[in-house]
C-alpha cells in the first residue's frame, strides 16, 4: 500500500500579531503562542495552540533581522582555516531542505506544517508538529555527562526502547539519504520524543541535497564530540562522503542515550587535539557506569564506530538487521 501523501507545506505572507487580551500571549494568524520549550542558536521554539481547531504546535521563530548580522563559523577548511557565514543561511536552508523533501506519512523527520514570513516585522514562523516530551537527552556541556528526558528512566536500561529509538531514527536517515539528503548534524539534542515514546529528527539547518551520490567534501561540520575519523584526517586533500558521517554521529547519539556519556571525551572536555586522537585511535569502551548491553546490541554499535567510512553500516543496513526487528 501506497504511504499517503500529505499537502504541501502552507506559506503564509498576510500575517497579523495581535496579543489575547486575557493572557497577553502573542497571537500570530490562528496561532497563540504558549510557554518556551526550547532554544538554538538562531531562534527560539514556543508551544502553539491553533485557535480555530485547538491542536498543539510548536513554533520556531526567526528574527531575520538579527540572524542577518550575525555570523556564524561552521567550517573547518583543510588549511585549518574557519569559514564563516551568517546566521540566516541555516534558518533559510531548513527552510529549502524541507521544501525540497517529499511530503510523505512516517517517515521521522519532524514535519513543517507551515511557514509564516512577517516581511514588516522581519520575522518567520515555522509551524512544526508537536514532540510532547522534547529532546531525548540534555548534556551539561562542562562535563560531557548527558541526562535522559525526565519521561525516561534515567538509571535504567531498556534495551527494548533503544532498539525502537535506532529503528526510528534510521527510518529518518534512510529517508533522507534516499533523497539524497544528508543532516550533518545529527546528534541527541537533534532527536525529539513523542508522547507514544517514537522519536523523530528535528532541526535541517545545516543539511544539504547532494548533486549525486559519489559527491564528495572537505568541509566538516556539524559537533566536534559527534565528528567521525574521516574529518580529523582530511589531510592531503582527501574528500569524504557525507552519508558514512551521519551514521557516525547516529553511532554517537545513541552511545550518549544508554551510557549517559560521550564515547570519546578527554579528561579536559576542552582538549580539542585530545579528543581528535580518541576519535581516531581509540576504541569504543561499551563497559561504563554499571550498565550492561547484549553482545547483539555491542555488535551492531559496533558497526556504527567502523573507523573506515566505506565499512561502516548504512541506514538500510540497519533497517534490514535481523536482531534489530525481532522482539
Amino acid at each position: 500500500m501506497e504511504e499517503k501523501k500529505e499537502e504541501k507545506i502552507k506559506e503564509t505572507t498576510d500575517v497579523k500579531v495581535l496579543r489575547d487580551e486575557k493572557t497577553n500571549n502573542k497571537i500570530v494568524n490562528n496561532y497563540q503562542f504558549q510557554e518556551t520549550i526550547g532554544r538554538g542558536i538562531y531562534s527560539k521554539v514556543k508551544r502553539c495552540i491553533d485557535i480555530n481547531t485547538n491542536k498543539n504546535y510548536a513554533v520556531k521563530i526567526l528574527n531575520n533581522k538579527l540572524l542577518k548580522k550575525k555570523k556564524k563559523s561552521v567550517g573547518i577548511s583543510l588549511n585549518g582555516t574557519l569559514e564563516a557565514h551568517y546566521m540566516i543561511e541555516d534558518a533559510l536552508n531548513e527552510i529549502k531542505i524541507y521544501k525540497e523533501l517529499p511530503l510523505i506519512d512516517n517517515n521521522n523527520i519532524l514535519k513543517l506544517y507551515e511557514i509564516l514570513i512577517d516581511e514588516e516585522n522581519e520575522k518567520t514562523y515555522l509551524i512544526f508538529e508537536l514532540a510532547e516530551f522534547g529532546i531525548i537527552t540534555s548534556i551539561d556541556e562542562n562535563t560531557g555527562i548527558f541526562t535522559l528526558n525526565s519521561h525516561l528512566n534515567n538509571n535504567e536500561y531498556n534495551e527494548k526502547l533503544i532498539k525502537q529509538f535506532i529503528l526510528d531514527i534510521a527510518k529518518g536517515i534512510y529517508f533522507l539519504h534516499s533523497n539524497n539528503i544528508v543532516h550533518r548534524d545529527i546528534k541527541s539534542d537533534n532527536i525529539v520524543l513523542f508522547s507514544n515514546y517514537h522519536c523523530k529528527i528535528s532541526d535541517l539547518g545545516l543539511a544539504i541535497k547532494l548533486k549525486d551520490d559519489n559527491e564528495k567534501f572537505s568541509m566538516t561540520e556539524g559537533n566536534i564530540f559527534f565528528y567521525p575519523p574521516e574529518f580529523i584526517e582530511c589531510e592531503n586533500n582527501k574528500l569524504f562522503s557525507y552519508k558514512p558521517v551521519d551514521i557516525w554521529a547516529f553511532g554517537v547519539t545513541i552511545y550518549t542515550i544508554i551510557f549517559k556519556k560521550l564515547p570519546f571525551i578527554p579528561e579536559i572536555v576542552s582538549d580539542i587535539m585530545g579528543l581528535f586522537n580518541l576519535i581516531t585511535e581509540a576504541n569504543v569502551n561499551f563497559e561504563i557506569n554499571g550498565i550492561v548491553i547484549s553482545e547483539n546490541m555491542k555488535k551492531l554499535l559496533k558497526r556504527f564506530f567502523e573507523k573506515n567510512p566505506e565499512k561502516r553500516i548504512t541506514a538500510k543496513e540497519i533497517l534490514e538487521d535481523t536482531w534489530l526487528n525481532s522482539e
